[in-house]
């Protein structure tokens, strides 16, 4: 069967762009260009690499494990059961103190991070248990809190909370008060550390209402972690746990200290060891530390550009090599293997 179509119906318009005929660039990679890429891009990381390297190495870090001293771990579950469970029903938690010998000068402002090992916020059950409607002050639209939406009073009456949810109920409660040992006298001089201006500016004008928590952490029995200070914007810390990790291990800002810490000064930080890291086989640190154009102290960001940058030089000379020894002519056909002959 002929098929006939009118002429004119169905038929692009001739021009250069429908009919496909506009000029076009189509460039061969000899080894030689190829070479010289390869040589032009490592010429660009190993230099971006070198400045990212020599940013990481002028980020002062000091760090200290504090879950495993003697002071903080002993008595932190008051009762063999408890200790047997893993599980501190007063949730008082225990005091110790940690001192950190400054490596080298540390400029203001020095940021003072809390960090855990193998607390897993990036469970996708635990990223769900939240209601992001609650947190900015508008009703619960949804069960995604659940198992911890609902609280049931003594008399038995169904209790809702605010902040609902996992990542609310385990809000981190440690705290630390930082003094300085004068290297005369030996006398400690408190340290003011200033725990405003931690959060995201978009999280606590966006995210975070004006909201006061009820039932939250108010159950000796329930309770997760640590209680709100004042409205959920009001207390940065809560802002600042609620940003979801990424990793198993992670670190959180807790707050800023304005004055500069001299090399070979001790800082002893107080630590009140509230949060339970040892039910999931835990680790907490406090750290201090500057940071740099680049943020803070990373030396992977440095280390990939070298690399790469390495690899485009070691390619850039494999190509040189065969470009060179030995050379053919471009194209040539009678390099090719013929079949027939």
């Amino acid at each position: 069967r002929q098929c006939v179509f009118a002429m004119g119906t169905s038929e692009p318009k001739n021009s250069k762009f429908t009919q496909q005929e506009l000029p076009a660039w189509r460039p061969t990679l000899t080894p030689a260009w190829t070479c010289f890429i390869l040589f032009a891009v490592g010429c660009i990381f190993v230099p971006i690499g070198a400045a990212c390297v020599a940013a990481n190495l002028n980020v002062v870090e000091v760090s200290a494990r504090y879950d495993n001293q003697a002071d903080c771990s002993t008595g932190f579950f008051p009762t063999l059961a408890e200790k047997a469970n893993r599980a501190s029903t007063l949730g008082v938690g225990t005091s110790c103190v940690v001192s950190l010998t400054i490596p080298k000068t540390m400029k203001a402002p020095v940021f003072v991070y809390y960090e855990l090992k193998n607390f897993y916020q990036n469970h996708r059950r635990f990223v769900k248990s939240r209601s992001d409607e609650q947190l900015f002050g508008e009703d619960v639209s949804s069960d995604f809190c659940d198992p911890q939406q609902y609280r049931v009073d003594p008399n038995g009456t169904k209790l809702e909370i605010s902040p609902c949810g996992l990542m609310a109920w385990s809000f981190f409660n440690d705290s630390y008060a930082v003094s300085r040992v004068d290297s005369v006298s030996g006398v400690e001089q408190p340290v003011a550390v200033d725990e405003t201006g931690i959060a995201w500016p978009s999280d606590v004008a966006y995210k975070f209402g004006d909201v006061t928590p009820a039932n939250h952490n108010d159950d000796v029995a329930t309770r997760g972690g640590g209680q709100i200070n004042g409205t959920l914007k009001q207390d940065e810390h809560f802002i600042v746990w609620m940003r979801t990790a990424a990793m198993a291990n992670f670190r959180k800002l807790w707050g800023k200290i304005g004055v500069d810490l001299a090399a070979g000064e001790v800082v002893k930080i107080a630590i009140d060891n509230r949060f339970n890291s040892y039910a999931y086989d835990g680790e907490k640190k406090v750290v201090l530390s500057t940071t740099s154009w680049l943020g803070g102290k990373n030396a992977f960001l440095g280390a990939a550009y070298l690399t790469l940058g390495a690899l485009c030089f070691a390619s850039a000379a494999v190509f040189a090599y065969f470009a060179m020894y030995p050379p053919r002519t471009l194209g040539d056909v009678a390099e090719f293997m013929n079949s027939r002959e």
